[in-house]
């Protein structure tokens, strides 16, 4: 049996589970997080797919050597494809890859979702471009953290298939509106890296040779618009 521990990051996704107990895991790898919940008792169900058939096997054998083959039903899918009606899935983690191909898996899985379904999502890089995504597609963002690991920082961001009650601005879409409004140590850290490397950009494009005006002013506005919220 190979030992497990759920590292930092994915401890904190795995606590967002809110009452849901029929879950997916979408790219489970080992299966790590619908093990841990099931061995906590906090799921009557999970489906833990892969579109790789070697982490399909060791995530097998995981749910077999834990015991819970009756709980875990682990599939070799592309995205949301495994899925199916009678799972009745609550609710959906998509982590450990970045924000476009979890937009992509989405995208492409969209009719296997009914709508009344929690995404937890996770991506290790481009939430802006994840969070246009879901505000394009009506999904509120309902929840958002931010979780350091050896070094890097991961947002997770918990949505649901309801419209927000104000719609988002640009500085929600980049920043993430929950992050923005609880202003937490690590955003506000987080923000003045935003700031720093933003300016390092500009100072680069100044002395470029070929014609950056356009680019110039998209950095300029991201720069304005990162120092006003530091100054909020």
């Amino acid at each position: 049996m190979e030992k497990f521990h759920l590292s930092k990051r994915l401890q904190h996704i795995a606590d967002f589970l809110g009452d849901g107990r029929r879950i997916a895991d979408i790219g489970t790898d080992h299966a790590y997080i619908p093990i841990q919940l099931a061995k906590a008792g906090r799921i009557d169900f999970a489906v833990a797919s892969d579109v790789g058939e070697g982490p399909v096997a060791i995530a097998t054998a995981n749910v077999r050597d834990n015991g819970l083959a009756d709980v875990i039903d682990v599939r070799l899918a592309d995205g949301l494809a495994g899925l199916r009606p009678e799972d009745g899935i609550d609710t959906l983690f998509i982590a450990g890859m970045g924000g476009l191909l979890i937009r992509d898996i989405l995208t492409a899985g969209l009719a296997h979702l009914d709508g009344t379904e929690t995404l937890i999502l996770a991506p290790n890089r481009d939430d802006e471009a994840l969070r246009i995504w879901l505000a394009q597609h009506e999904f509120g963002i309902l929840d958002e953290d931010l979780v350091e690991e050896l070094g890097h920082v991961y947002p997770i961001i918990v949505a649901g298939q309801t419209k927000p009650e104000v719609p988002y601005q640009e500085a929600d879409l980049i920043l993430g509106p929950v992050l923005r409004q609880r202003r937490s140590a690590l955003f506000l850290q987080e923000l003045d890296k935003r700031i720093v490397k933003t300016q390092a950009v500009l100072t680069n494009l100044a002395n470029a040779q070929a014609d950056q005006a356009a680019k110039i002013a998209e950095e300029r506005a991201r720069l304005a618009l990162f120092e006003a919220e530091r100054n909020a």
